[in-house]
């Protein structure tokens, strides 16, 4: 073997062990090139609790109260105050498989569990009002009262509620009135226009138009209420969770880039992004400005606020 041989060799045995702890260790989350920094330790935790589960859903309501889902049997649904001031909890033993967490806009939480194919609907103190799905019954595309997908959901101003039920056979956004009523499906398993891939996660803007994240097909498709496709954006990674805050998108790509964007919702150009998350699975901004990310394996929620 020769002399620069055996250098290269060496050169090559580090850069893979250098790899495989970056991928044991993941890079801290990276602000420092946007208009955003971290917030260390924002959450004040109750008696019992010293960590967070894998966070996978997390949102804020009018007051910018924020409320997580976290697999935490005792704790799955966490709430605080703007100020990461502890509130209240509830859902001890109630879910298989935590997933994505809304509020509307009279203040109710809404909860997914892929697990058992259901969503929840509580008043703002945890108190159940309305369950969609049938608990462990599986259903298809053509279902009214059944899902196999069951992955997150939004409620228009007039209490209409459009679910993505697509983390599983199903590609479908499915449509109810506020009373829980089925009203249409729209999808089908694709990639043109109107068709989806797993359609994982749903927001909508002030307008009422409908971003969802078609997460195998790597877009954000943009409808209005009653299914008519309007547009996509494709240059936004893989997303895995997204929001919209007055003018601006937010998505955050749960693969390997592990990023969040900030986009416009108009067209998709890309105004910041945040790197150096660990599988981040839901986003939020509260009045303020300030950034909620939920991750799933390294079990976080990440605060962000502009610098």
């Amino acid at each position: 073997m020769t002399r620069r041989f055996k250098h290269a060799s060496a050169m090559s045995a580090v850069a893979v062990a250098i790899g495989a702890l970056a991928a044991i260790h993941p890079a801290p989350a990276r602000a420092e090139e946007s208009h955003y920094k971290l917030v260390e330790n924002w959450a004040q935790f109750p008696p019992g609790v010293t960590k967070w589960g894998a966070a996978t859903g997390v949102d804020v309501d009018s007051h910018d109260n924020v409320y997580v889902f976290h697999r935490n049997e005792a704790m799955p649904i966490m709430a605080f105050d703007r100020n990461g001031k502890f509130l209240r909890a509830w859902g001890q033993g109630m879910f298989k498989t935590t997933h994505f967490i809304r509020t509307d806009g009279d203040g109710n939480v809404w909860v997914t569990d892929r697990g058992d194919m259901v969503a929840y609907k509580f008043s703002p103190e945890g108190k159940l009002l309305m369950t969609l799905g049938k608990k462990g019954v599986l259903g298809d595309n053509n279902s009214h009262d059944a899902f196999n997908g069951m992955a997150d959901l939004v409620v228009a101003k007039n209490g209409d509620i459009f679910i993505a039920d697509g983390e599983g056979p199903n590609t479908r956004v499915v449509k109810f009135s506020r009373d829980g009523t089925f009203l249409k499906w729209w999808g089908g398993k694709g990639a043109g226009p109107g068709q989806f891939d797993v359609p994982h996660d749903i927001a909508i803007d002030s307008k009422g138009l409908l971003y969802v994240g078609d997460r195998s097909n790597n877009r954000v498709q943009v409808f209005n209420q009653n299914g008519k496709f309007l547009k996509q954006f494709t240059n936004l990674g893989t997303p895995w969770g997204v929001y919209v805050k007055g003018n601006k998108l937010y998505v955050v790509d749960g693969t390997k880039n592990s990023c969040l964007y900030i986009a416009t919702a108009k067209d998709g150009k890309v105004l910041e992004k945040i790197e150096g998350l660990s599988n981040p699975t839901a986003v939020t901004v509260d009045s303020k400005g300030a950034i909620y990310i939920g991750e799933v394996t390294a079990a976080n929620v990440k605060k962000f606020v502009k610098k």
